[in-house]
């Protein structure tokens, strides 16, 4: 039997799966990290260490009672954009500036500020996002010139530090790279206007590579450390949202699915855009994370003594509130927003509290003001004549059948899920690593791995309902706009 490993590099752990090469899961892992929140949690770093501590765990777990020779690929994806920098040693020279960090608001502004025409269409508004690369390179420079001038190379993707420490290589796929800001994807090549109005050395950028490029294999000096075979192949692969592109099958226009994460939104094949499209949010998975941990104290007491999971506990609750939570809303800014407010300073914030309201009003509100600001996200595809009715939920909101089913009801669209959801990512990632070295023909390989088992099919009564709140929604969030700065 011969296998492909596939690691995904989330926000808060890496899930690792091996499968063999007719599609079938064989097992799966995940090792957890932490995320470093600091200035009132605007900053967010990780340790890149920790990363490769993580993948070198899985893999062992992975491996156990099979033989690591019987590995065909490993492939990667991870999140972006990032901010890693190593020294000439491939050391990290700081912790790295992940895509949630919003501290290089007012280099992102400086630079917005000064691009072309042509470059400004390639953002938001015209303007930079706080996540991009560049910005945070330019913090550094601007706030740790010890950092800055020892940089080697920087990386803007989380799984490229894995394949730095393995290949000794610098690399980058398209996809990442155009998220540094540095890029034209048109001609897949760094570009020399950007570059120089940022005045950064080219040198430090990464190489550029394909998605399915294998970079090199896995050496005598780390093959015991991260519990792979010496010689085994390992494919660049890309970031986390374009493998899940792959593993969902996203091949043409039009195509979306929801990518229900810590950084939820709806990726649609749009060709006439260049990235991920329409913008991710920043914190909708997060925001439940949240919840959890601060509203949820006599849940998650109860799932210990019931010896359940916190979350079918809290969905009951949720369960009791009537659609609108009785006027209570939760706009999920608790980490500025990107989406279709390009906002770093953002706050989140509970409104239409009243002496009525219920602590399960409070908890639907969280979900719903996290599916009303996606909706605002779904509706940008919308504008451009997009239609859905029907489309794939992966990440870890559509485990839960409540969320779904509000979901739906806020979209207006049927949401279908498949088996092994949280390995979609993992998916995208095989299959690149298996057309990478010659397994597979191309991306629709990933038929073999993909099972629907479920459908939620929207209330369109409730439909209705969401369509008159949500406008009230996005009115709160402009009368809060202009105070945000002085929170």
């Amino acid at each position: 039997m011969k296998y492909i490993i596939a690691h995904d590099l989330g926000t808060s752990s890496v899930k690792s799966a091996i499968f063999t090469t007719e599609g079938e899961l064989v097992r799966s892992c995940s090792a957890d990290y932490e995320t470093i929140y600091s200035n009132g949690g605007t900053w967010a770093e990780q340790n890149p260490e920790d990363w490769w501590k993580a993948f070198c765990q899985n893999n062992k777990t992975l491996l156990e009672g099979l033989d690591p020779a019987d590995v065909e690929v490993v492939s990667f994806d991870g999140t972006y954009p990032n901010c890693i920098c190593v020294d000439k040693d491939l050391k990290p020279l700081y912790n790295a500036l992940i895509w949630q960090d919003n501290r290089a608001a007012a280099e992102a502004g400086e630079i917005s500020d000064k691009l072309s025409p042509e470059y400004a269409t390639q953002h938001p508004n015209g303007r930079l996002t706080v996540d991009r690369t560049l910005p945070k390179l330019l913090w550094l420079r601007k706030h740790k010139p010890e950092v800055y001038e020892n940089i080697y190379k920087v990386l803007p993707c989380a799984s490229q530090y894995i394949i730095l420490k393995l290949t000794k290589k610098a690399v980058a796929d398209y996809r990442t790279g155009f998220s540094t800001a540095c890029e034209n994807l048109e001609r897949n090549a760094w570009s020399d206007y950007m570059i120089e109005l940022a005045g950064i050395p080219k040198d430090i950028l990464p190489e550029l590579h394909a998605r399915t490029d294998v970079i090199g294999e896995v050496g005598a000096d780390l093959s015991e450390e991260c519990g792979l075979a010496v010689g085994t192949k390992l494919v660049l692969g890309t970031g986390d949202s374009n493998s899940g592109d792959v593993g969902m099958g996203m091949l043409h226009e039009g195509d979306c699915y929801m990518n229900g994460s810590t950084s939820a939104t709806f990726v649609v094949v749009n060709p006439k855009v260049k990235g991920l499209w329409p913008p991710p949010t920043s914190c909708s998975g997060g925001s439940i994370k949240w919840m959890i941990r601060t509203l949820c104290t006599e849940e998650q007491k109860l799932a210990e003594e019931k010896g359940c999971d916190v979350y079918d506990i809290v969905n009951e609750r949720i369960a009791e509130a009537p659609v609108g939570s009785h006027g209570v809303m939760f706009h999920p800014y608790l980490a500025g927003e990107r989406g279709t407010l390009n906002n770093p300073d953002a706050k989140a914030s509970f409104t239409g509290l009243s002496l009525e309201a219920t602590h399960s009003d409070m908890l639907r509100a969280v979900y719903e003001g996290i599916g009303m600001n996606l909706y605002n996200v779904l509706q940008m595809a919308r504008d451009e004549g997009y239609k859905f009715s029907s489309m794939p939920m992966i990440g870890g909101m559509a485990k839960s059948p409540v969320l779904r089913q509000i979901f739906a009801d806020i979209m207006g669209v049927e949401f279908y899920t498949v088996k092994h959801i949280d390995m979609v990512t993992a998916f995208g990632v095989a299959v690149l690593g298996g057309i990478g070295v010659g397994i597979y023909k191309d991306e629709t390989a990933q038929e073999k791995f993909i099972h629907i088992v479920d459908r939620t099919k929207p209330n369109m009564e409730n439909h209705e309902k969401y369509k008159k709140i949500i406008p009230l929604f996005n009115k709160v969030y402009g009368a809060q706009a202009p105070l945000y700065k002085e929170m």
